[in-house]
Parts: structure tokens; sequence; C-alpha cells
């Protein structure tokens, strides 16, 4: 199981790897060759299809953790090969309906053009991510990976191509975007094919497998759809008061605060079927082990601003906004990677979907008023953005008190050394610039390891001793 376990980590790191640099060439290429305009439509279809997996409406969670900690091999393949198939149906009905819904909506031809490719992209994309959440929950996330990567070398390629043959729209790019996803598909179709191509079921009982999945799965949803739009509902105030193009450069510092959060994704994804596997005592070695190695390395991510924010100046200096609101962003690593890469898995294996709901919805809830009153009454893209950032540390640190306390541990200082820090560094970046804030907020993160010692502590003592790899 261990050697497994670093197989699926060393694959998913790889596969990241990839993606790390196709977010390069998003972040740094495609503002340059498009322009602000074009760009800007370009990432309002990106924004689009990261919502598309509520229309799977549970069903792929819901294999996804009924499935947890089984193996491939002993799966019921006839049934889940059922349930496949009517999914595809249903899922084409899905997408028509959007398109005509987007039809009728919008007004704005480019708009149009970005709702029919995300419906198409709707479908692709849940069908793959269907069999890739199988592959996942049994443990066969290699399998998953290399999807990812034939879909994300796929996009390198035709952003290359499109840089050669100078395009300067935006629509070849969400064209090659969608079919690359189609071809991850076809990839996850072909390694599934006992699945796929197996023998249909009585209609009566596929169906009745599809509501139990997506009974089991819909909590799940609800809280990953949720979870998006905690930063979503902001940037959709922004999209409708400011406008597209706004939306286009605070749309470039998500995308740049993305770079740190890939890896963590990953961890998350082959961490949940190792951790479905030990023991309890073994699942709260663990969860203290990556507290304390995301606590203490995490915040590092502060100190990389002031260099970012010069070569960002010098290649894109029509995104100056841009790096503004990245300076407000970054505090959203550390505590969306926390979530991601724990609190979320740990609430998974937990079986606590019920609980995780319920607290991205009343982080929603928070986001939602607070951007609101910031956006159409205050009139400031500054203060939406912080708000967006103030919801994202309050979901992480509601997570972290109900999971520590489930597992009989407390919250320590730790916490309030990152909220110090944090608002340190903010005042840093807004008085200071060049060297000078470089050298205080590298600084400001060596001071915050002498505060959070235990933490360090805890993250060399368990590397050393290898104790978390004796225990997965």
């Amino acid at each position: 199981m261990r050697g497994k376990l670093f197989s699926n980590l060393l694959v998913a790191f790889l596969s990241q790897g990839i993606s790390l640099v196709l977010s390069v060439l998003m972040s740094f290429i495609l503002p340059k060759m498009f322009g602000v305009n074009q760009y800007s439509y370009s990432q309002l279809f990106i924004f689009y299809i990261g919502y598309v997996g509520f229309f799977h409406f549970g069903i792929n969670d819901g294999l996804y953790l009924r499935l947890g900690g089984q193996k491939y091999e002993r799966l019921n393949h006839r049934s889940i090969g059922a349930e496949f198939r009517f999914f595809l149906l249903f899922e084409i009905i899905i997408a028509f309906i959007i398109c005509g819904l987007g039809l009728v909506l919008f007004k704005d031809h480019n708009r149009q053009i970005v709702i029919l490719l995300a419906a198409i992209y709707l479908v692709i994309n849940n069908l793959a991510l269907c069999l890739g959440y199988i592959f996942q929950a049994v443990n066969e996330t290699k399998w998953f990976s290399y999807s990812v990567m034939i879909d994300r070398i796929i996009v390198i390629v035709s952003i290359v191509v499109l840089l050669i043959t100078k395009q300067t729209t935006y629509v070849p790019f969400i064209v090659l975007y969608t079919c690359s996803r189609l071809i991850s598909l076809m990839f996850c179709i072909w390694k599934g094919r006992k699945i796929v191509f197996s023998k249909w079921l009585p209609l009566s009982k596929t169906l009745r497998e599809l509501w139990n999945d997506a009974s089991i799965g819909i909590k799940l949803t609800i809280s990953n759809i949720v979870a998006l739009l905690i930063l979503g509902v902001g940037r959709m105030i922004v999209d409708n008061i400011w406008g597209v193009e706004s939306f286009g450069k605070i749309s470039l510092a998500f995308s740049l605060t993305n770079f740190f959060l890939v890896f963590i994704q990953q961890v998350s994804m082959v961490m949940f079927p190792a951790l479905r596997q030990i023991e309890k005592h073994k699942q709260i070695d663990i969860f203290i082990f990556l507290r304390s190695g995301v606590n203490t390395l995490a915040p590092a991510i502060l100190v990389f601003y002031i260099p970012l924010q010069f070569v960002l100046g010098l290649w894109l200096p029509e995104y100056s906004e841009s790096l503004v609101y990245l300076a407000y962003l970054l505090p959203i690593c550390i505590f969306d990677g926390k979530m991601q890469m724990i609190f979320t898995t740990y609430f998974k294996v937990l079986r606590q979907e019920k609980r995780l709901m319920f607290i991205n919805i009343i982080s929603l809830i928070f986001s939602s008023i607070s951007c609101f009153i910031c956006g159409y009454i205050l009139g400031s893209m500054t203060a939406v953005v912080a708000s967006m950032v103030i919801a994202i540390i309050f979901r992480s640190i509601l997570s972290d008190h109900l999971l520590s306390k489930s597992f009989g541990q407390k919250i320590g200082r730790e916490i309030l050394y990152e909220i110090v820090l944090i608002l340190s560094y903010i005042v840093i970046v807004s008085n200071l610039s060049g060297i000078m804030a470089f050298l205080a907020t590298l600084g400001l993160y060596v001071i915050y390891l002498l505060l959070n010692y235990k933490e360090v502590k805890i993250l060399i003592e368990n590397i050393k001793s290898r104790k978390v790899l004796k225990e997965t």
C-alpha cells in the first residue's frame, strides 16, 4: 500500500507539474496574446466551466464516497456501467437546456459562444470526472492523473500553435480547450472499458442505483459548488458592476494564486483512498502532521509576492491592477490550501459531508452579503476582494476547530500567528515596495517560524522519524 501511495503521488505531482506549465502559459502568455478584452472572455469560459460539476447532481460524488477503498477488479462493473450510460443521456439533456437558456438570456454574441462551448464541455467533463472519481476511489489515481496529463499537454500544445499562428481571438482557444477534454475522456473510457462497455441492467434497477448514489453524494456536490461560490459570487459581482474587462483583470490574479494550490489538490486526491484504509489513531497522527506542514510552509508564499509583482509588472504592464488584487488574494493560498488538502479530505474520510456542507454554506452567506455591500453600496472592488479572502479564512478556521475537536485536539496559537502575519504583510506591501518590501516580508516570515516553533518541531520530527510514512 505504501508503495502504491508514493507511486500515485509521484504521477499526481508529475501531472500537476504539467498543469503548472499550463497555468504559466494561461497566466503569462494568453493575456499578452489576446489583449484585455479577448482574454477576459476566455476567462469567462474558464469561470463558467468551473461550475459544470454541479450538473452531475451528486452522482459522481456518490460513486466516489460509496466505492472509496474498494478494488477496481471487485467492482460491480455492470451496475456502474449502466449508471454511466444513463448518466450520459441525462447530461446531454442538461446541455441542451443550458444552450437554450444562454441564447435567450444573453444578447452579447461572445457570451452566447462562451455558454454554448461551456455546455458542450459540461457533458465531456462530467463523464470524464465520473470515471475519474471511480479511479480515485479505488486507488487507481494514476489513471486519473494520466487523463489530466493528456488533457493539459494537448492544451499546452494548442496554446503554442495559437501563439505561432498569431491568433488574437479567444474562440480557437476555448474550442481546443474543449477538444482536449474530449481526448482525455476517450482515455478514461479505454481504461474503464470494463465499466463503459458492460451489459445493460433493467432500467428500474439502473435508476435505483443512480438515485442511491445521488442521495449519497448530493451533500458533497452542494458543498463543492458552494465552496466555489464563496469566491465565485464576488467575481460575478465584479463582472456585473465593472464589466468583463475588470473581471478579466481580477481573474488573472486568481489564476496566479492557483499556481500554489495545484500540487495541494493532487495530494488530497491521493490521500483520500489511503486514509479510508487505515485506523483512526493513525488518521489523527497524519492530520497533525499535515496541519503542521501547511502551517509551517504555506505562509512562505507571501514572500514571493514582491518578485512576482516585479516580473509581471515588466511583462504585463496593462494588468498592473491585477497585481494590486494579487497582494490581497495570496492569503487564500494558505487557508484554502489547508482546506483542500486537509479539512475537506478528512470530512470525506469521516463521512461528515453534511458538516462540510454546513460550513461552506455559512461561509458563502458571509461572502455573499459582504461582497454585495462592498460592491453595490460601497462601490469598492478592493473591498469585494477582501471580503472573499475573509470568508475563506473564516471557513478554514471553523473547519480546523471542528475537526480538531473530533480528534480530541485543540487549535493552538498558530491561528493567531497566521492572522497577525497576514495583517502585517498587507501593511508592508501597501506601504513599501521593491527590495525593502521583500526583505520586510522575509523577516516577517522568519519571525513567524520562530513564534510557531512547536509546529515546526512536529514537522521536522515526523520527517526524521518517517512516522507518517510507516503509518500509510
